[in-house]
């Protein structure tokens, strides 16, 4: 006796997000979004890990920027944990609301296009069911929540890889969420363990040089006093 074959679900219905936003450009040439949040809404709320992969994308150099990543990283940290708590995607308004000029706006939405189609060739739909979970779409989120935390905590320039990391960590989970792509989710899964201990292990070294030279290090301000 024969056993009945079971319909094979589709792993994801959505088109990808880069022919989202080229059907945003092309349908409404006249009418492009003004505003990054006007964005995230036309392209059904996926466009909110487009935001997030391009507000990590000038900290993949090793040196860190000092001041503009405790910004960025505090907006990244908002984002995920609206989408952790299933509210809708938005920017703060002083960021997301603000008109940006058409021109400007088309070059970022079309260069964004170009971004994703690479990001694409790596990322697609595998194993994507368990990604679809509430629980798993919640702790993803928590996560890349975590890693923004980290890229925005005051760390000095001077040490090096403290943006890289995370910046790196938060591009593979929000392409992987983006997607819905369960094999790739597991390097965000390493990248944000790798940036967890190499973090700790720096703080651990700063605490043990600060108590290993205290008296010298109060004596040096003491003598500028």
């Amino acid at each position: 006796m024969s056993r009945p074959v079971l319909p094979v679900k589709p792993s994801v219905t959505h088109p990808p997000l880069s022919e989202d936003i080229r059907q945003v450009l092309t349908n409404a040439p006249g009418a492009l979004p003004m505003t990054l949040n006007e964005l995230m809404q036309r392209t059904h709320g996926r466009g909110i890990f487009l935001v997030i992969i391009l507000l990590s994308l000038p900290f993949i150099a090793p040196i860190g920027l000092a001041g503009l990543s405790n910004v960025l990283g505090c907006v990244i940290m908002l984002l995920a944990l609206r989408l952790a708590l299933g509210l809708p995607p938005r920017l703060p308004r002083f960021m997301g609301d603000r008109p940006l000029p058409t021109q400007r706006l088309e070059k970022i939405a079309r260069g964004s296009v170009k971004f994703l189609q690479v990001i694409e060739k790596w990322v697609r739909p595998r194993q994507t069911q368990w990604m679809t979970w509430t629980s798993a779409r919640r702790g993803n989120a928590l996560l890349l929540a975590f890693m923004a935390f980290l890229l925005a905590l005051p760390i000095p320039p001077l040490i090096l890889f403290s943006n890289t990391l995370p910046s790196y960590a938060i591009i593979l989970l929000a392409a992987s969420m983006m997607e819905e792509d369960g094999v790739l989710i597991w390097f965000g899964y390493a990248m944000s363990l790798a940036t967890v201990i190499y973090l700790a292990v720096v703080a651990d070294a700063i605490v043990r040089f600060f108590a290993k030279h205290f008296d010298r290090i109060l004596h040096f301000f003491q003598s500028w006093l």
